[in-house]
């Protein structure tokens, strides 16, 4: 969806279709290995979340490496998470509901949808940071996965905002701490977890890349209009609509983020937090 929009403002930006091809499978190397593999001549671009970074540790693609086969160009927005719990979890804020987890070793499950996520990586920080034993039930489909926190089969999600905030509104499930530096626009009483854990880090990003090898002024020149669309007010509309914060940056500056990403997989891989599929 994000990838639309920004290809939809593009395309009026350069006058000719920008299309989005999905390519899905193997949790994302689908489309990073054929993104890696396309011409760099500016014409195919590749717009990853931070699963990108994940697999680079969790589930390399045999002799590709996305820090050395992709050029970033810009980050698109960020997505920041929620801890949420299900109604019956007898806490109401982030240290009570650790003192629970640690008083109940074993006892509490979340859910997951795949293998490095940033929920999946967001709990098993908390996990780790805290001293907590709180496990993950695998799911295929996200709704499948609300519907048992709702109800209580399982009581812990980290997740986007849009995916549960219905429920949060109906008292079905509570907020209990919130990722990034700034309390979310949508739910702006719940507090930030980074008030308690500084180095906690899970939030989903977007990003443009091109093939390696592409010339520095197309970089420079997609970076811009990248840049220009994101600046639009109704591109910022439609986004923040869905809790999408808009965020441009320079290649570097994505470059860092994905550098970040990948040597937290790395810490959590070494203190046997996650462990490859």
């Amino acid at each position: 969806m994000v990838a639309r929009v920004v290809a939809q403002k593009l395309s009026e930006i350069w006058n000719q279709p920008v299309l989005v091809e999905n390519r899905v499978g193997a949790n994302g190397n689908i489309g990073t290995e054929a993104a890696m593999k396309a011409s760099p001549d500016g014409y195919t671009l590749f717009f990853p979340t931070q699963t990108v970074a994940v697999n680079a540790r969790l589930a390399p693609i045999p002799g590709l490496d996305p820090l050395k086969d992709l050029v970033p160009i810009s980050t698109t927005g960020f997505v920041e998470l929620m801890l949420v719990v299900n109604g019956g979890v007898p806490a109401k804020t982030l240290a009570e509901f650790i003192a629970h987890a640690k008083a109940n070793p074993g006892t509490l499950n979340y859910g997951l949808t795949s293998v490095g996520t940033s929920g999946h990586l967001g709990v098993e920080q908390l996990n780790n940071l805290a001293g907590l034993d709180i496990r993950s039930v695998p799911y295929t489909a996200i709704a499948n996965l609300i519907a048992d926190l709702v109800s209580g089969r399982i009581q812990v999600f980290f997740t986007p905002p849009a995916s549960v905030i219905s429920h949060i509104q109906a008292s079905k499930l509570r907020a209990l701490a919130a990722t990034g530096t700034k309390r979310l626009a949508l739910l702006p009483d719940v507090p930030l977890i980074k008030d308690s854990f500084p180095s906690l880090e899970a939030s989903t990003w977007f990003g443009v890349f091109a093939p390696a090898r592409t010339p520095a002024d197309i970089v420079s020149r997609v970076n811009a209009d990248v840049r220009r669309a994101l600046d639009q007010a109704d591109v910022k509309q439609r986004l923040a609509g869905t809790g999408v914060e808009t965020a441009a940056s320079t290649p570097e500056e994505l470059r860092g983020v994905m550098e970040r990403d990948i040597a937290l997989v790395e810490n959590l891989l070494k203190r046997g937090a996650i462990k490859a599929p």
